[in-house]
């Protein structure tokens, strides 16, 4: 059976949205020296890249974006990550996790794993659609959209690289 695929965000909702995840992630950080910023892959790094710009217009807050790549195929069915930056860079710092939907939390859950090797003053997690279904116990400090959803349907993200739309899609 085919689903029928239904928009959910546009470009314009998914810019609000970030707009107002940046205003959030300010008002919980408006007090640190600095910030770093960690997309996730290609879509949460789109997203890191849009939300820094939002920060940026609205703090003075040093903030450095980093983008990663998962290594979803790492030895013994761990998670491995390369980042742009040193992970000596991120220690006692706060960091703030991009990506582009939270489902089970495993991808979250992995990274966090990782990242606290790296010894940051906190972890946050900002994520634009939160569509539940958790079977890890992470959950997002800042979020775009929570929707309910079937454990069936499928929610993706589009950067419109490739559409030239940004847009996000319920299936």
């Amino acid at each position: 059976m085919q689903h029928e695929t239904i928009p959910i965000l546009d470009e314009a909702a998914v810019h609000a949205r970030l707009r107002r995840m940046a205003y959030e992630i300010y008002e919980a950080n408006y007090q640190e020296p600095e910030l770093i910023v960690i997309g996730i892959d290609e879509r949460g790094g789109f997203l890191a890249q849009e939300l820094c710009a939002f920060l940026e217009k609205i703090s003075l807050i040093p903030i450095t974006l980093v983008s990663s790549h998962l290594d979803r195929a790492a030895e013994g069915g761990a998670m491995g990550i390369e980042l742009s930056a040193s992970i000596e860079d991120l220690e006692g710092k706060p960091v703030i996790v991009v990506d582009d939907v939270l489902y089970t939390g495993r991808t979250l859950m992995n990274v966090v794993a990782i990242l606290l090797h790296a010894g940051p003053r906190s972890i946050q997690a900002a994520i634009l659609i939160d569509r539940g279904h958790r079977s890890m116990p992470i959950s997002p400090d800042f979020v775009g959209l929570e929707l309910a959803t079937t454990i069936q349907q499928h929610v993706f993200f589009d950067t419109g690289k490739e559409t030239g739309q940004v847009m996000a899609y319920l299936a």
